[in-house]
């Protein structure tokens, strides 16, 4: 459960966010770009050296569902380390989710090797992945950007296309901020 006073003080962040980098709330925010305004470094797999042929087709191929990205701490930098075999909009998705751990000054987890070689979260906080989940979204789709989305009428399809996230983020979005009861259109769209 998110903490009280935390969603508007994420709304607030996202367009506070937006004035700084000269972008108005209903302007795309790639997350390309606040990581440069946060001076944080995005690597894909080709970028991290001493992996193995294998090793990265592996994670660009056959596993490449079965991670996102991450983010690592160097000295007093951060690293977002995301996979470059999922989408564009996925991958924006991502980046937004790491950065916004960032933001929050989360404290990254912690991970080890397992018996068999697998590398799994020896830590893990439910409440801080809620945050950056909740942060991450809004960065990208903040409640100005959904009302003018819904009073012009784009399509889902449009508006993602145009805010660069996936369907999915926006449908989320959409029902957790109730944009569409604030305008009335769910009772519309159950009349028709």
């Amino acid at each position: 459960m998110l903490r009280r006073g935390f969603k508007s003080q994420s709304e607030k962040r996202a367009i506070e966010l937006r004035r700084i980098l000269s972008r108005k709330s209903i302007d795309p925010l790639p997350a390309r770009d606040v990581a440069q305004h946060f001076d944080v470094t995005i690597w894909e797999p080709k970028d991290v050296e001493g992996i193995s042929a294998s090793d990265r087709q592996q994670l660009l191929s056959a596993g490449h569902e079965e991670w996102s990205g991450f983010t690592l701490r160097v000295g007093l930098r951060h690293l977002v380390v995301v996979n470059s075999a999922q989408s564009p909009r996925r991958q924006n998705s991502v980046l937004m989710h790491e950065l916004a751990h960032i933001i929050l000054g989360h404290d990254l987890a912690s991970a080890t090797f397992a018996d068999g070689g697998e590398f799994i979260p020896s830590t893990y906080n439910q409440d801080q992945e809620d945050e950056a989940a909740w942060l991450g979204g809004t960065l990208l789709l903040p409640r100005p950007a959904l009302l003018w989305m819904r009073r012009g009428r784009l399509s889902d399809e449009d508006a993602a296309t145009h805010f660069g996230v996936s369907p999915d983020l926006l449908r989320w979005r959409i029902r957790m901020t109730g944009i569409d009861y604030q305008l009335g259109l769910v009772s519309r769209k159950a009349a028709s």
